[in-house]
């Protein structure tokens, strides 16, 4: 009977060991487990922390991002501040002397333009001439700009060629950098402020609709800022934005009779933004 109770005890004591290596080994492989749950987590968090770094990264702005180019809110610099500036561009610039807005009136001496009262950019742009009103001399933008020195230069440029231009951002892009360049090499304290283009309200000769024209425009618009951010001393002014209606358009009471060029208040309303957004040196 003695050994009979030994023999049980002998059972029970490897059995209870039996059950207790089966548990370890259980135990063993549900932290193994585990383990490899959380490591393969950790992994995929440590994936999508390094591809959020890198994306940002990437996205940072950096010095010359549209933010840093356009012209801010000021206070009214006034009309000193305008009489610093030479206007060069299409006819909606060459009328700022016909409808007398600026100091001098019509005899005004800031409005660059030929007898044509117009020009399209083009890459022959910095080669075509003008009468200088300060002698009346034959001289080109570059030449202009080495005898007068300005302290800014207020570009408008895209309504001429505007559809061409719309399904062709290289040849506006490059066109005006290269006036810029030319402007720059002959001038190169001169401040150069790029205007947004002027919305229109008729399809006059264009070949396509208004809605058409003034999403052209935009997309124009869009561009202005990069091509400024190429430059120090280079800025855009959203002039634009003073002449559109709610329906996205000129507003009527900015056209002067053809949906294009614009009346006295429209200038008016153009200078005034330019004298509350003044330059005021941007970090470019």
């Amino acid at each position: 009977m003695e050994y009979k109770h030994q023999y049980r005890l002998f059972g029970l004591l490897l059995t209870a060991i039996a059950v207790l290596a089966v548990l370890c080994l259980l135990l063993g492989l549900t932290l193994g487990i585990v383990k490899l749950a959380y490591a393969g987590r950790d992994g995929t968090q440590e994936k999508e922390s390094e591809h959020y770094t890198d994306t940002q990264t990437e996205n940072r702005p950096t010095s010359t991002t549209p933010r840093d180019v356009m012209l801010l809110p000021s206070d009214d610099a006034g009309m000193a501040y305008i009489d610093q500036m030479i206007f060069f561009g299409e006819s909606t610039t060459a009328h700022l002397r016909s409808r007398g807005v600026l100091t001098g009136g019509t005899e005004t001496k800031q409005v660059w333009s030929d007898s044509s009262g117009t020009r399209m950019l083009s890459a022959q742009t910095v080669y075509q001439v003008f009468d200088y009103p300060k002698t009346g001399e034959k001289m080109t933008i570059a030449q202009a700009c080495a005898a007068e020195q300005p302290a800014y230069l207020v570009l408008s440029f895209g309504q001429n060629g505007l559809v061409n231009f719309a399904s062709d951002k290289s040849s506006y892009v490059n066109n005006y950098k290269k006036l810029i360049d030319a402007v720059r090499a002959a001038s190169p304290q001169t401040k150069i402020i790029l205007q947004t283009v002027y919305p229109v309200r008729a399809q006059g000769n264009y070949s396509v609709d208004v809605p058409t024209l003034n999403q052209y425009i935009n997309t124009l618009n869009g561009w202005l800022p990069e091509i400024a951010a190429a430059y120090d001393n280079v800025c855009v002014a959203d002039t634009a934005s003073v002449l559109i209606d709610v329906d996205g358009v000129l507003a009527q009471s900015f056209d002067q009779g053809d949906g294009q060029h614009l009346t006295v208040a429209a200038y008016q309303a153009i200078l005034d933004y330019l004298r509350t957004h003044a330059w005021q040196t941007p970090e470019l």
